[in-house]
């Protein structure tokens, strides 16, 4: 195999993982608009309640308090620690 062969395989890999890149931006965005426009439409408050009490706040707080604890829980699934055997 030659270098010219060598060099447009990486050329195409690289391109295939700035794609991908791109497309994953997009979903991110689209997803991140949605919750946007959930979290704008539902100004009403609700009440929530706790074990030890409960507290009225609006929806669109619990939206976003949703979102960013599932964002916290997968970047924790993705980040764990791996064991060193």
């Amino acid at each position: 195999m030659n270098s010219r062969d060598e060099a447009d395989r990486n050329t195409s890999a690289v391109h295939r993982r700035d794609a991908s890149r791109i497309v994953r931006l997009i979903v991110i965005a689209a997803l991140v608009a949605a919750l946007v426009l959930v979290a704008l439409d539902n100004r009403n408050d609700a009440r929530i309640g706790y074990a030890i009490g409960d507290a009225t706040v609006p929806v669109w707080f619990l939206v976003v308090a949703a979102a960013v604890g599932g964002m916290i829980i997968g970047w924790l699934i993705r980040h764990r620690p791996r064991d060193h055997r």
